[in-house]
């Protein structure tokens, strides 16, 4: 069981957490939320079958050949990791992968970490792994479809020239980083509310979180804090999310409500860490008070210029 509360948010964020998927329960599509969790992450209640079927056919094979092994992000991982994404049984590896943040972000081709936290790091990849194009095409094939299935929306025909989903995605996570500012994220309070909040056992979120281990940030410096949550994709996407339930037009970023109910509420794959209320801490408060502010900045205008994320 991990020590803070900060290890819990960031497993349900965009890192995972120690354990596994259950084997009881039988197929997770029969679930409320069509992936063995109701979490929320599937708010058209789609019949998730057919992404699944794109899952299973041409994507676990990937990642079970890049990602696996004792030290990486198998099931039964012994390493530092805690994003433990590849399930050792082929039939449940939709369901364990779909069920990490840390894996899809909202699905969207553009923010889902399976793609940007590989093409980040450029020719060598990450920990040396890279796509091939073929690969790459069949990874984001997979998550048009879960993100079209889980908002109800359907994908423009490619010489239509509409706006995608995905770049929808990019588009608004850009235009809200330029409408942030280091002035209403001290006014509201981030770096102490999330730094200090305490777990159960009262060890504070900055003992080891400070600098972004385990793929969440939490520090009471702020300015530490302010240049990775800012900046980095990864990282931010940890707190917010884009709401794609209206369509691209109408993409819009909000709280990441969805990533703290999992672990929160013990689903799987977190259901060894305590429960907490995910939606009432100081974290979440100080959280909504930067965003009203942010979306306060859009409404006056006196936003800066859209600034892309960096994956």
């Amino acid at each position: 069981m991990r020590a803070t509360l900060l290890a819990m948010i960031a497993a349900v964020g965009l890192v995972g957490c120690v354990g596994g998927i259950s084997s009881e329960g039988g197929d997770p599509l029969d679930s409320p939320d069509g992936d063995g969790n109701d979490n929320g992450d599937n708010p058209a209640g789609a019949d998730l079958s057919a992404a699944k079927q794109l899952f299973d056919t041409n994507v676990f094979p990937i990642v079970n050949a890049k990602c696996t092994g004792g030290v990486c992000h198998s099931e039964n991982a012994t390493g530092a990791t805690v994003t433990r994404f590849v399930a050792l049984d082929a039939t449940k590896g939709w369901q364990t992968a779909t069920n990490y943040a840390a894996l899809v972000g909202n699905y969207a081709s553009s923010a889902a970490p399976v793609l940007t936290k590989i093409k980040a790091g450029g020719a060598a990849g990450h920990q040396g792994k890279t796509y091939t194009t073929a690969e790459e095409a069949n990874i984001t094939a997979w998550l048009n479809k879960e993100v079209e299935l889980r908002n109800g929306q359907v994908a423009p025909p490619p010489t239509s020239g509409a706006e995608t989903l995905s770049a929808a995605t990019e588009r608004v996570l850009s235009e809200f980083a330029g409408c942030m500012t280091k002035t209403d994220f001290d006014a509201a309070n981030m770096a102490q509310a999330w730094g200090g909040m305490q777990a159960q056992n009262n060890q504070e979120c900055d003992n080891c979180h400070a600098n972004g281990a385990e793929g969440f940030v939490a520090s009471r410096l702020s300015s530490q804090f302010w240049n990775i949550f800012s900046v980095k994709k990864y990282y931010f996407l940890q707190y917010m999310t884009v709401d794609l339930t209206m369509g691209a037009t109408a993409a819009k970023v909000v709280i990441n409500t969805t990533s703290f109910k999992g672990v929160g509420t013990a689903q799987d794959p977190h259901r060894e860490h305590p429960t907490f209320n995910p939606t009432n801490n100081q974290g979440m408060n100080a959280l909504n008070n930067f965003y009203n502010k942010t979306l306060a900045n859009k409404t006056a205008g006196t936003c800066a210029a859209p600034r892309p994320l960096q994956n």
